[in-house]
């Protein structure tokens, strides 16, 4: 195994099938998901390419009206969540995390920027309160595995973990698409008791969150809301024992939108599946080079 960069129209065309799958329906039910919520069901593209107020949802309601008006935002940070499925009965299970990457395609130039070029690791989580509210407020078992890398274990109650990484400076205006990737893979809690991986189910979504500035947390601007509308998310995609990366991107088609009203025309929030094809990120994979 080696990473290398895209090298072949072969493999291009794999990982952009990954990238387009990844917008669409979850690859299993999730656990006492709510009903009514978009992502239990599928990937979606909130605020999309425009990192500005007014391509918010219109149930998305702060006091603050100046984080509705057409003013750009100027941060964003990565993240994931682990949820599992309804069919999951494995209990001596961990996901591993790593290689979160973050891209930006800017208008200036149409090039892709690596947002994050220090840290690829999680370096924040908690608990969601969905399945279990009574445990969600219990520390997340999170543990750095021999390779270095961060894996997690649900709790008794099952409550899902998000997570991600460090907040980063962008400039809004010059925000054209995003794009991220995380490599996920389903390890052992404890190598001495039964191996149970065949019994489980566990998913996970990658997405992204904008900010107006660096210095605000969720807390600053987003009340009487305690939550940011997302840039996207992709679909939940199931962990499995080897390793295998997650992608979210602001595409279409199959990019699905859920406008909700928003002021902005979904047409500044999302580029054509061909034009992301033509100039795509330099994504790095891991493949096997006897296959190319």
């Amino acid at each position: 195994m080696c990473t290398i960069f895209f090298v072949s129209s072969h493999a291009f065309s794999n990982i952009i099938d990954d990238i387009k799958a990844d917008m669409l329906l979850n690859e299993a039910e999730l656990l006492d998901a709510p009903a009514n919520a978009g992502w239990a069901k599928r990937a979606n593209i909130t605020m999309g390419g425009a990192p500005r107020g007014d391509a918010t949802p219109s149930w998305w309601q702060p006091n603050d009206k100046y984080y509705k008006s057409s003013a750009y935002w100027h941060a964003i940070t990565p993240w994931f969540i682990i949820y599992p499925g309804t069919m999951h009965n494995a209990s001596n299970v961990r996901v591993k995390i790593s290689e979160i990457k973050l891209y930006i395609l800017k208008r200036s130039s149409n090039t892709w920027e690596l947002v994050n070029t220090d840290d690829t690791d999680p370096t924040w989580q908690f608990h969601q309160s969905y399945i279990s509210s009574k445990t969600a407020s219990q520390k997340v078992n999170k543990r750095i595995e021999p390779d270095g890398k961060i894996s997690f274990k649900l709790n008794k109650g099952l409550n899902p973990i998000h997570g991600g990484i460090h907040k980063y400076e962008i400039y809004g205006p010059d925000v054209k698409a995003v794009y991220a990737q995380l490599t996920t893979e389903l390890v052992l809690d404890d190598p001495d008791k039964p191996d149970d991986r065949v019994e489980a189910q566990l998913l996970v979504s990658i997405g992204a969150d904008y900010y107006p500035d660096m210095n605000l947390r969720v807390r600053d601007f987003t009340a009487p809301h305690y939550w940011i509308p997302a840039v996207a998310a992709s679909r939940f995609g199931l962990v499995k024992r080897d390793p295998r990366v997650h992608h979210v991107a602001t595409i279409s088609p199959p990019g699905p939108i859920k406008n909700n009203g928003s002021v902005l025309s979904d047409s500044f929030k999302i580029i054509p599946v061909t034009e992301f094809e033509a100039n795509p990120p330099l994504i790095e994979s891991e493949l096997d080079l006897d296959t190319l």
